[in-house]
């Protein structure tokens, strides 16, 4: 993973999940485009293969590799007598710009060194933090937003540079992840979909979607976990996928099932704010399963909590519930 003077070098052998979707001449191009990209080769000359497949690969080479920040596109030429083409990709950046970005990201990233010897689900659930209590979200598409230079010098980014800090730091651990893109909408289920980028991670064996950045924009008093390792059928709930991705069927590894507030009843729910009112919790964060009728779903848990409180403490309180009705995840505040 690491080259010489301690920067990094984007090589085949790392964690490279789109150059496994490839066939073995898509490789081999994957292959040239990765060095003469690293080499800042103004050229790289390739076996012909159509514009749409070399976009792909292409494509397929900055989803795997997040340093590679400093090529954007390319343009490519044809020639058909010899059946050859070459790619002249577009920098944005000097090589020695890049080397002096470099070093400032390893830098960066050696914080994380003190995980060396945690389990997969402890380096993420780090890195998760990590991101909500250090990055905000960047509402001016500068031009580092959508790449890690975005977190590392700006302390901001879009999603998309999220989701490429997230598994760089996921690779600086070795805990396998990829960049999945595709589309999602906020809160407001009225809300069109648009492009939106996150990522999935290999805990345990088992594949699963996390999603940062919409767990960056929940944040409030505490740390969100809405979309901390979901399976497919809760991340289609407010998302769509693009790319061919790895399934992610498996239950177990998010957030409310790791730290049992997954709440399948009222009766379930009322225990629950019980037992932690009585530990002197004051915010409570759940997720529910198994409602029919969502309408007024709010007003109904703030009746329990209410009746919970009035039965520890004999007086009333005053509650804000806030909801995620996309994931049925509640942040339950008594004041």
């Amino acid at each position: 993973m690491f080259g010489l003077n301690g920067l990094f070098s984007a090589s085949i052998d790392g964690n490279k999940y789109y150059y496994g979707r490839l066939n073995d001449g898509q490789k081999t191009v994957y292959k040239k485009m990765l060095s003469g990209i690293e080499s800042f080769s103004k050229v790289i000359k390739l076996p012909m293969i159509p514009m749409n497949e070399t976009s792909l690969i292409f494509t397929y080479v900055l989803l795997d590799n997040p340093l590679l920040y400093y090529v954007t596109s390319f343009s490519q030429a044809n020639d058909l007598y010899k059946s050859k083409c070459a790619i002249m990709p577009d920098y944005k950046y000097t090589r020695s710009f890049v080397k002096q970005n470099n070093k400032v990201i390893m830098e960066h990233l050696q914080i994380f060194d003190v995980l060396r010897t945690k389990s997969d689900i402890e380096k993420e659930i780090h890195i998760h933090d990590y991101c909500l209590d250090n990055f905000r979200y960047d509402y001016t598409f500068n031009d580092y937003s959508n790449s890690i230079l975005g977190p590392v010098f700006n302390k901001s980014a879009v999603c998309e540079g999220i989701a490429r800090f997230v598994k760089l730091a996921l690779d600086y651990l070795g805990v396998k992840s990829l960049v999945v893109s595709g589309k999602a909408r906020n809160q407001s289920q009225d809300s069109p979909m648009e492009m939106h980028a996150w990522n999935i991670v290999e805990i345990s064996g088992k594949t699963c979607h996390l999603d940062v950045t919409f767990d960056m924009s929940l944040k409030n008093k505490t740390n969100r976990y809405d979309y901390f390792n979901l399976t497919d059928t809760d991340i289609k709930i407010d998302h769509s996928i693009i790319n061919n991705v790895p399934a992610c069927t498996t239950n177990g590894n998010d957030y409310f099932s790791m730290n049992s507030l997954l709440m399948r009843s009222p009766a379930e729910l009322e225990t629950h704010i019980a037992d932690s009112l009585k530990k002197g919790r004051r915010d409570i964060t759940v997720k529910v399963l198994n409602v029919r009728n969502v309408e007024n779903i709010e007003d109904r848990i703030l009746k329990l909590a209410q009746k919970q409180f009035m039965n520890i403490y004999n007086s009333d309180a005053l509650i804000e519930i806030s909801g995620n009705l996309n994931q049925m995840v509640f942040e339950i505040n008594f004041k």
